[in-house]
Formats: C-alpha cells, sequence, structure tokens
C-alpha cells in the first residue's frame, strides 16, 4: 500500500485539543469545519505518510526495525573498544563506557522486541483509519498563521504522534513518542576532577541539555555518542530511557532521554550554568568550548573551521562567555538567521582543537567515541588537531612597524588586511599607515574592525612589492602542492599584475 496517497480519499476527522487532567495526550474539544484549516491539516497528515512510506523498510517490515542500526553499531564499538590501556585513569574511563554501551544496546533490543510486537501493529492501524476516515486528528497552534507554529497529534495505546509545521522556516517535524518503554539507572564511576565535570556539565547544559522543573539535569538526544558524554560528565546516578523516534527525511533517529538524578539542584536555571562557566580557569575553559562545540557546533576539516552557534534569544546568556571566546580566536558571524555563530579558522581553530583535546582523558573519550557510526563530527575533530598551522606571519608582511596579511582575491587581485577588535585601535592603525603614505582604507569585518590596502597602493612601493611577491611565491608552491587549480591561476595572476621577478613562478 502506498500510504502517501491514502488521504486523497478520506477526509479525517478533525479537532481542536483540549488538555485532560492527569495525561499528557490531549483530548478532542471543538470539532474544525473551516475547510482552509482542513487544508493545512492535510498538509502535514500527507507529509507524515510519505514518510513512513519512504521508510517503510524499518517502519512497516516484519523483521527490520528503527532500532536495528544502534543495535549493530552498539555491538561492533563494544567489540572494539580494548579496555587495558597501560594507563590505569584510561582503563577506568573504557570499563564505565564499555559498562554504559551494554546498557545502551539492553535498551535498544528491548525496543526492537516491542516495536515488532507491538508498536509497528499499531501504526499499520493507524495508517488504515487515516485512509478509511476512521482516525480522529487532534490540532493545536495557528494553521493559518505561517509565522506560528501548528500541530497534529495522533494517537493509539503505545503511539503518540506529534507533526508539526515549525514557526517562520515552514519546515515540518515527525516525533513518534513510544509509550511503555522502561528505562534503567545506571551509575558511572568519578572519573574527572570537579573543575573538569563542572566544564563539561556547562558546555552541556548551555546547548543540548536542560533544567527540568524539579531541578534536574536532562537531555535529549539522537546521538549515540553523545549519551555516553553526557554520563560521563554526571558521574552517579542517572535515568536512561528510549522514549521515541524522529521521523526525519533522511532517516528515522531513536530519542535517548538522559536524567542526572545524584545532580538535583546543582543549578537552578541556564544563567546559573552561564555564571559558573565564566568563572572557569584558562585549563578548564576549552574543555567547556568543547562540549559546547559538540553540542551545537561545527568542525569542517578542509576549511580548518570550528564553528559555535547560539540562538538570538540565547546571545544575553552568553554574554560573560564570548569575550573568553574571542580569547580563544573565535569572531562573530551573522550570516544566519534567527542565530548569532561564532567561528575560528585556520592556524587557530588547529590551535583551539588541540587545546580542546589537550588533556590526555579527554582525548581518549574523544578518540573512543569517534568510532560509533554517528560520530562525524567528533573524526572532524580529531583531525583539525592533528594539523600543522602555517609559522607565525607566513601569509603576512611588516608595513610600516604593522603585520598585514596578503590576501588573494579570486580574481588575481592583492590586498593587505589586519584586523582589530576595538575601532580606537583600528582607527590608530589606519592614521599611522597614512602618516607613512599609504593610502589604507577601513572597514567592519564580523564584529572587528579591518584595515587595508589594495593593489595600486602596494604597486607605489617597490619595496612592499618585493615583500608580496616573496609571499605569493609561498602561497603559489603550497596550492600547486595540493592540487588547487583555481587557487594556483588566481596566484599567478596576482603575480603577473605585481611584476615579480621571473625567479618566480611562471603564469
Amino acid at each position: 500500500m502506498d500510504v502517501s496517497m491514502v488521504l486523497e480519499v478520506v477526509k479525517p476527522r478533525i479537532c481542536w485539543g483540549v488538555k485532560a487532567s492527569g495525561s499528557a495526550r490531549l483530548r478532542c474539544g471543538e470539532e474544525v469545519n473551516d475547510p482552509r484549516i482542513t487544508e493545512e491539516v492535510m498538509k502535514l497528515i500527507n507529509e507524515f505518510l510519505s514518510r513512513v512510506e519512504k521508510h517503510r523498510s524499518v517502519l512497516l517490515s516484519d523483521l527490520a526495525t528503527p532500532f536495528d542500526n544502534a543495535i549493530n553499531a552498539l555491538n561492533d564499538w563494544l567489540s572494539r573498544i580494548a579496555v587495558d590501556d597501560g594507563d590505569k585513569n584510561i582503563t577506568r574511563l573504557r570499563k564505565a563506557m564499555l559498562d554504559v554501551g551494554k546498557r545502551m544496546l539492553k535498551l535498544a533490543e528491548r525496543a526492537r522486541e516491542k516495536w515488532l510486537e507491538v508498536y509497528r501493529q499499531e501504526l499499520e492501524e493507524l495508517i488504515s483509519k487515516l485512509g478509511s476516515g476512521g482516525a480522529r486528528v487532534i490540532i493545536t497552534g495557528e494553521p493559518l498563521n505561517k509565522d506560528k507554529s501548528f500541530m497534529a497529534h495522533l494517537y493509539t495505546d503505545g503511539l503518540a504522534i506529534e507533526i508539526a509545521r515549525v514557526a517562520k522556516s515552514g519546515s515540518i517535524t515527525v516525533d513518534i513518542s513510544l509509550t511503555g518503554l522502561k528505562g534503567v539507572d545506571t551509575v558511572v564511576p568519578r572519573l574527572f576532577s570537579g573543575n573538569k565535570l563542572r566544564a563539561m556539565q556547562c558546555g552541556l547544559l548551555l546547548t543540548d541539555g536542560a533544567i527540568d522543573e524539579e531541578g534536574y539535569p536532562m537531555m535529549g538526544t539522537s546521538q549515540l555518542w553523545q549519551v555516553f558524554a553526557w554520563l560521563l560528565a554526571w558521574p552517579g546516578k542517572n535515568h536512561m530511557w528510549i522514549n521515541g523516534l524522529g521521523l526525519n527525511d533522511g532517516d528515522v533517529s531513536i530519542k535517548w532521554h538522559l536524567m542526572a538524578l545524584d545532580h538535583k539542584g546543582v543549578f537552578e536555571s541556564k544563567a546559573e550554568v552561564a555564571e559558573a562557566a565564566s568563572r572557569l580557569d584558562n585549563e578548564e575553559f576549552p574543555t567547556f568550548t568543547l562540549y559546547a562545540v559538540l553540542g551545537d557546533g561545527y568542525v569542517n576539516v578542509k576549511e580548518k573551521k570550528v564553528r559555535l552557534t547560539m540562538g538570538s534569544s540565547k546571545l544575553e546568556l552568553w554574554g560573560g562567555l564570548i569575550e573568553r571566546l574571542e580569547n580563544l580566536g573565535f569572531r562573530m558571524n551573522n550570516d544566519y538567521r534567527r542565530a548569532v555563530t561564532y567561528t575560528v579558522t585556520y592556524s587557530k581553530a588547529i590551535e583551539l582543537a588541540r587545546k580542546m583535546l589537550g588533556d590526555s582523558m579527554i582525548k581518549a573519550l574523544i578518540e573512543d567515541l569517534s568510532q560509533l557510526l554517528d560520530a562525524e563530527k567528533l573524526g572532524r575533530l580529531i583531525e583539525l588537531a592533528g594539523m600543522e598551522p602555517k609559522p607565525l606571519g607566513h601569509s603576512s608582511i611588516e608595513v610600516a612597524g604593522v603585520r598585514m596579511n596578503v590576501h588573494v582575491n579570486n580574481n588575481g587581485t592583492v590586498e593587505l588586511r589586519t584586523k582589530r577588535k576595538g575601532l580606537e585601535d583600528a582607527v590608530a592603525i589606519l592614521e599611522g599607515l597614512k602618516r607613512a603614505g599609504y593610502d589604507a582604507g577601513l572597514r567592519p569585518s564580523g564584529g572587528d574592525f579591518e584595515i587595508y590596502m589594495g593593489m595600486r597602493e602596494i604597486k607605489k612601493d617597490p619595496e612592499l612589492v618585493t615583500k608580496v611577491c616573496e609571499v605569493l611565491r609561498r602561497m603559489h608552491e603550497e596550492a600547486t602542492n595540493k592540487g588547487r587549480e583555481r587557487r594556483v591561476k588566481a596566484i599567478a595572476r596576482a603575480m603577473a599584475r605585481l611584476s615579480c621577478p621571473a625567479q618566480g613562478p611562471r603564469t
């Protein structure tokens, strides 16, 4: 059956959701008769059915389930991790990780059994009812306002399905909650110092973690490696359970839920978490940054870039930490919608990666977790830390006592650039260059201020041309060795325009 098409036959019963006393589920209130609202509901339902059809090989199969990939990945990982490292602390760490992995495997296997016995059949029956008009769809939110969220809710005995249209973006998320799956308590030994643990905890709570109404630190994640990272950051008793599935376009993800039972009341709010993070010393702050990047960050090896993203609403919360991030080389970039990003690049990104993995226990943890199926970000971070940064001044020259970077544009033009955080410092450098006879300019750049000089100004000074040509030769050689043809051509054009000496690379 092509489930993505069934609702073209019969419209289901639609009603507004009303909170039910003593239950997290909604009950049916007023019936919906507005054809405009019905149309919006049908869009959500058909998207849900389309995704079920797309993933029917794991959702509606008699043999395969959504939990098989996690089970296989955990089994493979458990078989490959060697416990005895020769270092007693790392050996203790690995023993703890293996214990966590075995408990996760047990939960995933339990969920698999119940999926085949109960949940799959209920999903099939729900789809059948949606096709025959026997299903009931409960809605909440604002269906006719695209700037507001809108949700359709479907219930069976064991499934609670929420199809949501995200406010403003219009994207659709599908979450399936599973009722009746029991969790397990797991006790994790204390493996890191108090300050190190506090850095880990703050990094997690300011990104993917939360504090529930009773004061328990908690987190939901679909990433296997992040389950380990959370549990090792909160030693003592934790409760762990699988509470649902995410039905995405690309895959079906398992939702793991974690609660640090022995840490109730450690933090009352995220503002308190941010304050604690701001008090971390310089030795522990890179660990906080690591866990923040693992939560809301991005690592790009090719571009030598580490990016940390925070929603605009969280910017004030991070206020006391921004200067600490900037001291590590991060600079603000506002190119992303409804979010503020801080990015560190090139040599500073490599240096940051090395600092984040500078502790031997942390490095062993990240290296072991990087072997999990879904830990690409961890692998990229390890690769970045292993790269060699360019020597200081490798692509820069001195102009009137100021170090300026040589920048080659794709069209073969050259600029000399240098940045300063404060406007006053930038203006002072600009005025110094002008006193030396150079016609320099000033412009804002990613939260900083950039002083620059163009090719026309470079050509006026033969000594400056010689210095720039020396840098261009090195850049040309590096780009050639790396096979970056477009970059090679741009540098060659720049050398020709500056009439670099004949012994340099030819165009």
